[in-house]
């Protein structure tokens, strides 16, 4: 019998030429096609409630909206979820926002995180395609607002690059923050959002970018048209979005003209879903970023 947390994938489009995968066991190999020329192709990767809730407003730090939705720790389920993500940052770079740097302070964007099991072959799966051994760490930052000790800027081996706006550069050096490249474009505006994703590609090589969210960089990536395509895990939890302030929810893939690439679940008895929706080429809601970030 085979590993029980290894997703049974249904594919209703080719997703592009497969990658391979670090274990056979594990993980079925999943397909992307060439980035773009001029930027990376850029996948989200999220988990949502049964009722579609990604996030809400934290009533302190105990309040983990991620960990409510996925639910015990020891569910087959999320184990698999997490196997996912982690094998998601074997493609490429990895970024995320800063609201979310700053909730989740050991936070690392890697394979193997500091509490997760030993993955060897996560690393060495991402070295033999000519990769380097992290992800880079890519943080999003209007503001600049970004813990100076986090992790993320100081763990010896990772690539930080902080993409941020003129304020937010100001910012960074009111920090102290000089060791991490920065990327500074008029965020606010889709152009200069594009532009951003373009200098990831041509000063630093950054061909595939996995992005954890949050759902507002995300809206915004969409919103700019570079998001490419979402890997969205649904759990059998129901969040009461009256219990809660700030709710926020992933997008409505359908009315989003989004094509659903695969399907995938635990067999026999997985409740979770893992799907992959692809966008075409029109722009999705024009909501932007928020002081959050």
């Amino acid at each position: 019998m085979g590993d029980p947390t290894r997703i049974q994938w249904t594919r209703f489009r080719s997703a592009g030429p497969e990658i391979g995968t670090p274990d056979p066991e594990r993980w079925a190999s999943l397909g992307f096609p060439s980035p773009p020329p001029e930027r990376p192709w850029i996948f989200g990767v999220v988990v949502t409630s049964a009722n579609g809730v990604v996030a809400w407003r934290r009533r302190d730090g105990r309040d983990d909206p991620v960990r409510a939705i996925l639910g015990d720790a020891t569910r087959l389920d999320r184990i698999a979820d997490r196997r996912l993500m982690r094998y998601l940052r074997t493609i490429g770079d990895v970024g995320i926002g800063a609201q979310t740097v700053r909730e989740q302070p050991t936070l690392i964007l890697t394979p193997q995180e500091p509490a997760d099991e030993r993955a060897p072959e996560l690393y060495a799966f991402r070295v033999a395609r000519g990769l380097p051994h992290h992800p880079r760490n890519i943080i999003y930052s209007v503001y600049g607002r970004v813990p100076p000790e986090h992790p993320m800027l100081t763990t010896p081996g990772l690539s930080p690059i902080i993409v941020t706006t003129p304020a937010g550069r100001a910012e960074l050096a009111r920090r102290g923050i000089r060791d991490a490249a920065v990327i500074v474009e008029t965020l606010l505006e889709p152009a200069g959002l594009q532009r951003a994703h373009a200098r990831l590609r041509t000063e630093h090589g950054v061909r595939y970018l996995a992005c954890e969210g949050g759902q507002t960089v995300l809206t915004a990536l969409r919103a700019a048209r570079l998001l490419d395509e979402m890997f969205v895990t649904t759990t059998d939890v129901v969040v009461d979005r009256a219990a809660h302030e700030g709710v926020l929810v992933t997008f409505d893939f359908m009315a989003e003209g989004a094509t659903l690439v695969t399907e995938g679940r635990l067999e026999p008895s997985g409740v979770y879903t893992f799907k992959r929706w692809r966008f075409g080429g029109t722009a999705g809601s024009t909501r932007w970023w928020r002081s959050r970030e």
